[in-house]
């Protein structure tokens, strides 16, 4: 078995969630971790800016970067198809 990235999905995918409300920005597909951090900072920057009903800022985030896996077997792993009629 091998272990790699996932040749058919995005490398890495980040995006950025408020603490305090729960708002998301759009996820950023990547070519490599870091190349969109300058749009989630933004995001995160503008999402603080914005005051709520109580007037506060929201100034807790998570970030949130995925990556795709996928296992290549050497040998065939899964069970032959039945035959079919």
């Amino acid at each position: 078995m091998r272990l790699g990235a996932d040749p058919e999905a995005e490398p890495y995918v980040i995006q950025v969630h408020c603490t305090s409300c729960g708002a998301a920005s759009d996820p950023a597909p990547e070519r490599v971790p870091g190349e969109r951090r300058a749009k989630a900072e933004e995001w995160a920057l503008a999402h603080t800016g914005k005051a709520d009903a109580q007037g506060r800022h929201h100034t807790g985030y998570r970030v949130t970067v995925t990556m795709f896996w996928r296992v290549s077997p050497s040998e065939e792993i899964d069970p032959p198809a039945p035959d079919r009629p």
